[in-house]
Parts: C-alpha cells; sequence; structure tokens
C-alpha cells in the first residue's frame, strides 16, 4: 500500500478528516485529525480507523498501523 491510498481510504470513511502518514510497504503510522472524533474515548477512535483497514490487515496487505487521532 502507498501512503496516498492509505490517505485516501481514511478520508473516503471518516468525515472532514486529516490525515499525515509515515511509512512504507506494509507497515505505516498515521495522525488522524477530525471532528468526528468529538466525544469519543481513544479506543473508539483507534477502533473507528482501524475498521476502515479490517480486510487489509487480515489479508496481510497492511502488516502494521500506529494511529494518532486528535480532534481539530
Amino acid at each position: 500500500m502507498s501512503p496516498e491510498t492509505i490517505r485516501s481510504m481514511i478520508q473516503d470513511k471518516i468525515a472532514d478528516s486529516q490525515v499525515e502518514t509515515s511509512g512504507a510497504d506494509c507497515n505505516f503510522a498515521v495522525v488522524v485529525t477530525s471532528p468526528e472524533f468529538e466525544g469519543k474515548s481513544p479506543i473508539q477512535r483507534h477502533r473507528m480507523v482501524n475498521e476502515v483497514f479490517k480486510e487489509q490487515l487480515a489479508n496481510g496487505e497492511l502488516h502494521a498501523l500506529s494511529i494518532k487521532t486528535q480532534t481539530p
């Protein structure tokens, strides 16, 4: 996967999100900023991001994803 693909997939599923990516191949780190995270616990926020990549994590296309979430 590419950083652009990661960014695009998150922005398609999480409204008004700003995404910073780093990494390569199948190991990435993301910082996701979205008003959708308002009022949600850190675990709920991480689950929202992980849900975007459920299939890719299951089939090994994406091996590791470090997630940091924040509100604007």
